[in-house]
């Protein structure tokens, strides 16, 4: 009986831990280029989400940094970072030229999902140009979305819930990257109550055994 008591608590213990994980994760995570997804080529480069293994998870990503080139099959660490951590002046690879582009780009990443691959490649080349201004060409679609993020309308968007940035550590080590975000799920009342119901069972077993 002690034992089913206990393996019922830690059961308990677990599910707290798995349902309250934060978004920001502070260790320098590893990242794995795995596979180009449904991107397209655009001007000699694979532009569109693609995927990466992110601490042996798969995610989609979406890079931000034209002028650094990544591999299948490349591994670097990284730090994950949500719209409170890059307001509050976390270390992303463009806060110097203004992160209020992040919100740029938080607002066409926020169009993805409801846009076909072709759409999701030229907004990536539309990210691409608001990183770096007139780092590539763009289509009459791409500017189409850029002219509509860059218009001031979205310097103060807010990309909570929607995507988080990874960005290279050290900062200029690899790719930087726009995922989507997770959100902490809270915990419910009623779990808390089963919890505390369980704790007094098995002090109660304590006692008694």
């Amino acid at each position: 009986m002690k034992k089913n008591i206990s393996f019922i608590f830690m059961s308990l213990i677990l599910a707290f831990t798995t349902t309250s994980v934060s978004a920001v994760v502070l260790a320098p995570l590893n990242v794995k280029l795995t596979g180009i997804g449904d991107s397209q080529v655009r001007y000699g480069a694979y532009s569109g989400l693609y995927l990466l293994e992110v601490n042996g998870a798969t995610v989609e990503a979406m890079c931000d940094d034209k002028f650094t080139d990544v591999y299948i099959g490349d591994t670097w660490t990284a730090n994950r970072f949500t719209y409170a951590d890059i307001i509050a002046g976390a270390p992303v690879k463009f806060a110097s030229s203004g992160i209020y582009k992040y919100s740029q780009v938080g607002y066409l990443f926020s169009l993805l999902g409801g846009v076909s691959s072709s759409d999701t490649a030229d907004i990536n080349l539309a990210v691409w140009n608001i990183m770096s201004p007139g780092s590539i060409a763009l289509t009459t679609t791409a500017e189409s979305y850029y002219n509509t993020a860059v218009s001031g309308a979205y310097d103060s968007f807010y990309y909570g819930g929607i995507m988080d940035v990874l960005t290279p550590n050290p900062l200029n080590a690899s790719q930087e990257n726009a995922i989507r975000s997770v959100a902490t799920v809270p915990i419910p009342a009623a779990i808390w109550l089963f919890g505390s119901g369980i704790i007094g069972v098995v002090g109660v077993a304590r006692r008694k055994i």
